[in-house]
């Protein structure tokens, strides 16, 4: 078991200790010392996806849960145990949900990443929805690679461009952050441009306030340190 230590944000004028600790069979933790009344167990395969916002805001807020990567080999006899056979899947004090939309919202809630009224949070699903949609574009199913590739490049240089271009202007209208203050939408951002950086890293130089966003998104010192030790690093 590997822990390290690191400050969370001041919260009511006391500051909170973060400990990532790596567990035995790819399991890695992230706790706050101090004992929480919920058992969170977060499932999903090694590579990251949309349930990396969900581990961002817990990392932001301190909380305690288990973060359990399947290994690939092991998934298709675990499949048939899982609600709708697939990942990834959250569990709560023995409750079980699933959906990453529905997990991302869930955790908000809990972290304090939602907004503050029906309004701010109706516009954080917009953006987070609008950034699962880009996602969606990308042909992750395509095993003809070279096809894959075409598809990709056309991607990264014609409706995504102007997508970002569109939620830019939405940054803009929020303010600091998409709603007037942090939410997942600000998360789901930057989860969405560090993979699209990953593919084209001139991607976001046509939208300045968007990549400056997401730097200031990642700076979060929580989140830094997060992204410093999370497998697969930042």
């Amino acid at each position: 078991m590997r822990e390290i230590s690191g400050n969370n944000n001041k919260k009511d004028g006391k500051q909170s200790q973060l400990n990532f600790v790596r567990q035995p069979e790819g399991r890695f933790c992230v706790k706050r010392i101090s004992m929480s009344q919920y058992r969170l167990k977060l499932i999903y395969f090694p590579h990251m996806g949309r349930e990396e916002i969900a581990r961002v805001m817990l990392a932001y807020a301190g909380m305690e849960y288990e973060d359990v990567r399947i290994p690939y080999a092991k998934w298709p006899e675990m499949k048939p145990t899982m609600p709708f056979s697939q990942l990834p899947v959250l569990e709560v004090n023995g409750h079980t949900i699933c959906q990453s939309g529905a997990i991302v919202r869930y955790i908000a809630k809990l972290c304090g990443f939602n907004g503050s009224d029906f309004i701010q949070e109706a516009k954080a699903d917009m953006i987070c929805e609008c950034c699962f949609d880009i996602m969606m574009r990308f042909p992750w199913t395509e095993e003809n690679e070279q096809k894959k590739k075409e598809v990709t490049e056309k991607l990264l240089s014609g409706s995504i461009p102007d997508s970002l271009k569109q939620l830019e202007v939405m940054l803009t209208n929020g303010g600091e952050y998409f709603v007037g203050k942090l939410t997942y939408a600000d998360v789901a951002l930057m989860n969405a441009g560090q993979y699209l950086l990953e593919q084209k890293e001139d991607i976001l130089d046509a939208t300045p306030k968007l990549k400056e966003h997401l730097r200031k998104i990642e700076n979060i010192p929580s989140i830094a340190k997060w992204l410093s030790v999370r497998p697969g690093g930042k």
